[in-house]
C-alpha cells in the first residue's frame, strides 16, 4: 500500500505557500496562531498514523543449571500391608541375603541375581563418560599458551634438522664431485703413464703367441713326416687323434688371441691381454711335452729308426725350450705392468671407495631431508591447529559424545539396578522363595510385612509409562498436608494396561520413604515422578527453538538490535518448559515471540 504522508504533505505545502498569511495575521491573530497550531497536530497525528511498527519482542536468557523431565499424576494413598517382591527381570540367583523373620530397613538389599558382565559394563560406561568429559573439558578450556609454546618449539626443531640435511646434502654433493673429478684425473694420470708399458705388453704378447704358433708348426712338420705317420697309424692312431685334437683347440685359442692382445688401450686391458697370452702359450709348451712324450714312445721299425726318432725329439725339444723362454718372458712382462700399475690401481681403489661413500651420504642426506620436510609440515599444520583454537563443531560433537555415553552409563546403572532385590519399606521378612544358583521362580520372589500399610497408587498415560522405571524417586503433596513433599520410590509397575473411564492407563506403585503415621487410605495429591535429569546444562525455552525454512533447528539471538539465526542442538525437554540445547552461550539473548 503507497504511503499517504508524502501526499498529504505535498498539498500542505501548497496550501500553505497560496494562503495569505501576513494579510489573514494582521487581521486575526488569534484565530491564525489557532489555524497554524492545529495544522501542525494534523500533520503529527498523520506521521504517527503512518509510520511503520517495530515489532516488540519476547525475550529470554539462556541458562546454565538442571534440566528435570517428570511425569505428574493424582496419586491415591493405599494399603499394602503384605508385599510380593519380584525382580523386574529374569535370570539366575546369585545370592540371598535374608531369611524368613528377619527384619529389614526400607531400601536393604535382600536378594541378587548373577550380574555377569552388567557390573563391569557399569564401570566401562562409567570410565568412557570421564573420557568424554575430559574431552569436552579440554576443547573448552582451549589451547594451553604452554601446549602453542611445545608445538612451537618442536617445529623450530625439526625446522633446524631440516637444515642440518640441507647442509650435509650440500657437503655430501661436494665431496661427491671432488671424488669424481679426482678418479678421473687417476684414470687419465694412469693410462698416460701406462701408456708406453701397455704398448710394449701388447707387442711382447704378440710376439710370444707368435712363438707359440710357430711350435706348433714344428709340432706339425714332425709328425708330418713319412717314417713318423707310418709308425703312428701302425701301432697308436687312436692317442695321436686325441693329440692332435688337444693341438686343434689351442691353435683356436691362439687364433683368438693374437687379434686381441696388441689393441689394449688400458692397463687392466693389457693384464687381461698377457693372461690370455700366457695361458696360451703355456698350453702349447704342455703340448709340445706330450708329443715328445708320444713319440718317443712309438715302436722302432725299419723305417722310424733310433736316428729319425732321436732327430725329431730334439727338434720337439728345442721347440719347447723355445716356447718355455717366451713364457718367461710373458710372465715377466706381467710382473713388469702389474708393479708399474699397482700404485694406480691402490690409488684408484681407494678413490672408487671414497666415491662410492660419498654417494651413500648424498642418498640419505636425500632421503633425510624428504623425512623432516614431513615432518616439519606436520608440525606447522599441529601448530595452526592449536593457534585457530576449537571449532564450534568440535565442542558440539564431544558434548554429544558425553550425552551418548551418560545415556550408556544410565542405561548400564538400570540394567544392573534390575538385578537387585531391595526392600520398599521397613519391615519383615515372611517368606523366601529363592536358593543361591537356582533359575529365578514365577511369582513372589520374596514376601515381607512392612511396618507402614501406605503406598501411593497413579495411574500414568500410555505416551508417559516408557520414561518410568523401578527405583526411580518421586514426591506427593497430599491435599490433607498442603506444602509437604513426601518422598517417593517407584516400586512398581503395570505390565497391562487398565481402563480408566475408557482411557488405557498404566497402575504404577511407589512407597514412601519416611511414611508418616497421620496417612489414611484414600488421601490423594499431586505426585511427580523424576524421569530424566541434565545436570549443568544449557537451557532455553522449548518456544524459542524453531525450524527455519532450510529445515534447520535454530534459535532466534537478539545481538546490538538485530536478530541473528543459530544452529542448535536440542537435548532433553524438562517439564517446565526448558529444553536443554548445544550450540549456543550462557546468557545469550533468545527471542521467544515476536510480535508485529
Amino acid at each position: 500500500m503507497r504511503n499517504p504522508l508524502p501526499i498529504f504533505w505535498n498539498s500542505l505545502k501548497r496550501t500553505v505557500a497560496r494562503f495569505p498569511w501576513p494579510a489573514v495575521m494582521r487581521r486575526h491573530p488569534v484565530w491564525s496562531s489557532v489555524i497554524v497550531g492545529g495544522s501542525a497536530l494534523v500533520v503529527l497525528a498523520a506521521f504517527g498514523l503512518t509510520r511503520p511498527k517495530a515489532p516488540e519482542y519476547i525475550t529470554d536468557t539462556v541458562k546454565r543449571g538442571d534440566v528435570i523431565r517428570t511425569v505428574e499424576a493424582v496419586g491415591t494413598v493405599i494399603s499394602e500391608r503384605d508385599l510380593s517382591l519380584q525382580f523386574p527381570t529374569s535370570g539366575i540367583v546369585g545370592d540371598v541375603f535374608v531369611k524368613e523373620g528377619d527384619i529389614v530397613k526400607a531400601g536393604q538389599k535382600l536378594s541378587a541375581l548373577r550380574a555377569g558382565t552388567l557390573s563391569a559394563d557399569v564401570a566401562s560406561a562409567g570410565a568412557a563418560l570421564q573420557s568424554a568429559q575430559a574431552d569436552l573439558n579440554g576443547l573448552l578450556e582451549g589451547t594451553r599458551p604452554e601446549d602453542i609454546a611445545i608445538a612451537e618449539a618442536e617445529l623450530q626443531s625439526k625446522q633446524a634438522s631440516l637444515m642440518t640435511a640441507k647442509t650435509s646434502l650440500a657437503t655430501a654433493e661436494t665431496k661427491l664431485l671432488l671424488s669424481k673429478e679426482k678418479l678421473r684425473s687417476l684414470e687419465s694420470e694412469t693410462k698416460i703413464s701406462l701408456a708406453g708399458t701397455v704398448a710394449a705388453a701388447g707387442s711382447t704378447a704378440s710376439a710370444y703367441l707368435a712363438d707359440a704358433r710357430t711350435g706348433l708348426k714344428t709340432m706339425n712338420d714332425v709328425f708330418d713326416a713319412i717314417a713318423v705317420q707310418d709308425v703312428v697309424q701302425k701301432f697308436n692312431l687312436s692317442e695321436y687323434s686325441d693329440m692332435k685334437s688337444r693341438q686343434s683347440r689351442i691353435a683356436s685359442d691362439l687364433d683368438a688371441a693374437l687379434p686381441v692382445v696388441a689393441t689394449a688401450v688400458d692397463f687392466e686391458e693389457a693384464l687381461a691381454d698377457l693372461t690370455t697370452a700366457r695361458a696360451a702359450v703355456a698350453g702349447v709348451a704342455e703340448l709340445l711335452r706330450s708329443a715328445n712324450d708320444f713319440l718317443l714312445s712309438l715302436p722302432i721299425t725299419s723305417s722310424f729308426t733310433y736316428a729319425v726318432r732321436d732327430t725329431n725329439s730334439d727338434l720337439l725339444a728345442t721347440e719347447r725350450s723355445s716356447i718355455q723362454s717366451a713364457l718367461s718372458g710373458v710372465d715377466a712382462a706381467l710382473n713388469n705392468l702389474r708393479d708399474a700399475s699397482a700404485s694406480f690401481k691402490t690409488q684408484i681403489a681407494a678413490e672408487k671407495s671414497i666415491l662410492a661413500s660419498a654417494q651413500g651420504e648424498v642418498d640419505r642426506s636425500s632421503a633425510d631431508i624428504a623425512t623432516y620436510e614431513a615432518s616439519v609440515n606436520i608440525s606447522a599444520a599441529q601448530l595452526q591447529l592449536k593457534r585457530a583454537g576449537t571449532r564450534p563443531q568440535e565442542i558440539l560433537a564431544a558434548r554429544a559424545r558425553v550425552a551418548e555415553n551418560a545415556a550408556r552409563l544410565q542405561r548400564a546403572r538400570a540394567a544392573f539396578g534390575e538385578t537387585v532385590l531391595t526392600a520398599p519399606v521397613d519391615g519383615m521378612i515372611t517368606n523366601v522363595h529363592l536358593k543361591k544358583g537356582e533359575i529365578l521362580p514365577t511369582g513372589a520372589a520374596i514376601t515381607m510385612l512392612g511396618t507402614t500399610p501406605y503406598r501411593i497408587e497413579l495411574y500414568v498415560a500410555e505416551v508417559d509409562i516408557p520414561l518410568i522405571q523401578t527405583s526411580q524417586s518421586g514426591s506427593i503433596e497430599l491435599d490433607a498436608f498442603p506444602g509437604v513433599l513426601d518422598a517417593l520410590r517407584v516400586s512398581e509397575i503395570d505390565e497391562a494396561a487398565t481402563d480408566r473411564d475408557g482411557v488405557p492407563k498404566y497402575r504404577v506403585k511407589l512407597d514412601f520413604a519416611s511414611p508418616r503415621e497421620e496417612l489414611r487410605v484414600g488421601m490423594t495429591g499431586d505426585c511427580e515422578i523424576v524421569t530424566g535429569r541434565r545436570t549443568d546444562v544449557l537451557s532455553v525455552p522449548r518456544r524459542a527453538v524453531i525450524e527455519n525454512a532450510e529445515g534447520e533447528t535454530v534459535v532466534r539471538l537478539l545481538v546490538d538490535g538485530e536478530v541473528l539465526e543459530k544452529s542448535v542442538t536440542m537435548g532433553m525437554e524438562g517439564s517446565d518448559g526448558e529444553v536443554e540445547v548445544e550450540g549456543v552461550d550462557e546468557a545469550d539473548i533468545v527471542i521467544v515471540l515476536i510480535k508485529e
